[in-house]
């Protein structure tokens, strides 16, 4: 009888590993690697040419003793719309069990706070990638300026709250905002710290990053460090743990 149980928390520990493997990272992107604008050019799809989302090499989100890169859309003095995309080649769901990790750092520039309008999105269409038949999930971080509080950063889950604010207060210096996707509920996480939380319909998966609003904006608001991960529940991690610790014991019992 032992040997049968022995075989059977194996098999559901090997499910679950096999569940593990499968999670990882979606797609990261600090911005360091390019060096010219047509090298970031060549990895996202730039939605409003000649205008294009610009790359910053001078003031990106510290990675130890140098700056880096950054991404941001306003040129000196000028305020064009700007946004670029990028398909993630893969349908990333977010659920209770295996969460979406969705993170950016973001860094306002001095200025008038009710007309900062630039967010990064990830989106799901019912085709493959970004405009490729319906939208039918989007969730935004950053900032807009239409039915929230202008003062303060703010989230969007189109099939939950919409827009909605965090209690945290724009900055010129760089934030951290994260959205943990689940079934159906988004908590938002500013500098790592849960701040407010949306309902979401389940079912829908995102294929594609979007970065900038392409709309107006009196601020600039720089990007970096963005990341779309999955990440295994603790609950999930543990009964892995429980699992090994259980066969550990049967074999030297």
């Amino acid at each position: 009888m032992k040997g049968k149980v022995v075989f059977v928390m194996a098999a559901a520990v090997a499910m679950l590993w096999a569940g593990v493997a499968q999670a990882g990272v979606i797609w990261c992107d600090d911005f360091d690697s390019y060096q010219t604008q047509a090298e970031l050019d060549a990895v996202y799809t730039q939605l409003y040419t000649p205008n294009e989302f610009l790359l910053d090499t001078t003031d990106g989100h510290s990675q130890g003793n140098y700056p880096g890169n950054c991404v941001h859309p306003t040129a000196p003095n000028v305020n064009y719309e700007r946004r670029m995309y990028k398909n993630l080649g893969v349908e990333a769901a977010g659920t209770d069990a295996m969460p979406l990790e969705f993170t950016v750092w973001v860094k306002l520039s001095a200025g008038d706070d009710w007309w900062t309008r630039e967010y990064i999105e990830i989106r799901g269409y019912t085709g493959s990638g970004y405009g490729d038949g319906d939208l039918e999930e989007l969730i935004a971080l950053g900032c807009t300026s239409s039915g929230v509080d202008t003062t303060k950063y703010n989230a969007r889950v189109v099939t939950g709250n919409n827009w909605f604010d965090t209690t945290v207060d724009k900055s010129t210096d760089w934030v951290k905002l994260t959205a943990m996707v689940k079934t159906a509920s988004v908590d938002i996480y500013v500098n790592d710290a849960l701040d407010v939380s949306s309902p979401r319909a389940p079912g829908f998966t995102f294929d594609s990053v979007v970065i900038g609003s392409g709309l107006s904006s009196r601020v600039d608001v720089k990007f970096d460090d963005l990341c779309i991960v999955e990440v295994p529940e603790p609950a999930t991690l543990a009964l892995l743990g429980l699992g090994g610790l259980f066969l550990r014991r049967r074999r030297t019992g």
